[in-house]
């Protein structure tokens, strides 16, 4: 569950007009990092895969906190209006997470809302552009080689988008558990379309969200979290990125009411084309896929519960998307 929850249990060119062509690009339009036109989002892989995703074990308040690092990297790709060759991101990222839930007996289930806060600790980012070419002239055919390279980075913390969970709905069926929780990402991290660092994606994303768990008495666990999600227009650079998919699932063993291992992944897709007059490359459909361990342990402290979790995401395969690893280390107290 989003919310979060607690268990129980260049190529070389001869134009000399390409080149120049090359080079006034490069110098016209600057780079950028964060967004769907970069290679990015507000999905975030494995910020919606865990542990009893679909599960929430009663009516209380619920704090979770997820301290994530990335690392990342993107080859070849022009976006808004915006050159990439090579694009390498790190970023240390602190969300926390605040839920209230209460029983709705008219539901048969549970019923709330919540809101997560994202602070980027450090994001650093460093990309380049370069192309080989020849200069010369065609009557006396002499050519010599040149190489023009365009570079830029730096680093940035701060606030990035929030995050509002206005309804949040749960059914514990049995073995079988389902939350409903459709999500609000709103622009408020720090974002100028004329350098790398930026913090937010400048444009509003709603996540149409659902878990859904299943745990046997054995301790056998299968979950997964899918959502669409549909942003607005990014009017600093008029680009519209495309709808996406993304699915997160994890398989997993309880070995006791403390204790679970697992595997944690990932499958996302975008499902309509970019466009509007920043997107250059025309649709720039993107997808990817990641995998990986995760553990979690619950324990008491005094009258609250507790649970760890640590778990490992390493994409296997990108296009058109920053590509590279995730590692989590988490916490959730229940009240």
């Amino acid at each position: 569950m989003m919310t979060g929850t607690v268990r129980t249990y260049v190529h070389r060119r001869p134009a000399l007009l390409q080149a120049m062509f090359i080079l006034f690009f490069l110098a016209a339009c600057p780079l950028s990092a964060r967004a769907m036109e970069g290679g990015a989002s507000h999905y975030i892989q494995g910020a919606y895969g865990d542990f009893l995703m679909g599960y929430v074990p009663a009516a209380g308040l619920y704090l979770r906190n997820d301290f994530m690092f990335q690392s990342a990297h993107l080859s070849g790709a022009i976006k808004g209006g915006r050159v990439y060759g090579d694009l390498d991101t790190r970023m240390y990222m602190n969300l926390t997470k605040l839920t209230y839930l209460t029983d709705v007996p008219a539901i048969g289930g549970l019923m709330g809302l919540g809101v997560g806060i994202p602070m980027i600790v450090d994001l650093g980012v460093q990309g380049s552009m370069a192309a080989d070419f020849l200069t010369g002239s065609y009557k006396t055919k002499q050519f010599r080689e040149g190489h023009i390279q365009k570079a830029g980075g730096g680093n940035r913390g701060g606030l990035s988008d929030i995050i509002l969970m206005p309804l949040i709905m749960a059914w514990n069926l049995g073995e079988c558990h389902i939350v409903l929780s459709p999500l609000v990402f709103l622009p408020t991290g720090y974002y100028n379309p004329n350098v790398l660092t930026n913090l937010g994606m400048n444009y509003v994303t709603f996540d149409a969200n659902a878990a859904f768990t299943w745990l046997s008495p054995k301790g056998y666990e299968v979950s997964f979290n899918a959502g669409y999600m549909m942003s607005t227009e990014n009017e600093a650079t008029q680009y519209q990125s495309g709808h996406e998919l993304h699915l997160d699932w994890t398989a997993a063993y309880h070995v006791n009411e403390r204790l679970a291992l697992g595997g944690v992944g990932y499958l996302y897709a975008q499902t309509t084309p970019d466009t509007g007059s920043g997107a250059k490359l025309g649709a720039y459909m993107s997808q990817a896929a990641g995998i990986g361990p995760a553990v979690t342990y619950t324990a008491t402290l005094g009258s609250a519960h507790v649970t760890l979790f640590a778990k490992w995401l390493h994409d296997v395969a990108a296009k058109n998307r920053l590509s590279g690893d995730m590692i989590y280390g988490s916490f959730v107290l229940a009240f």
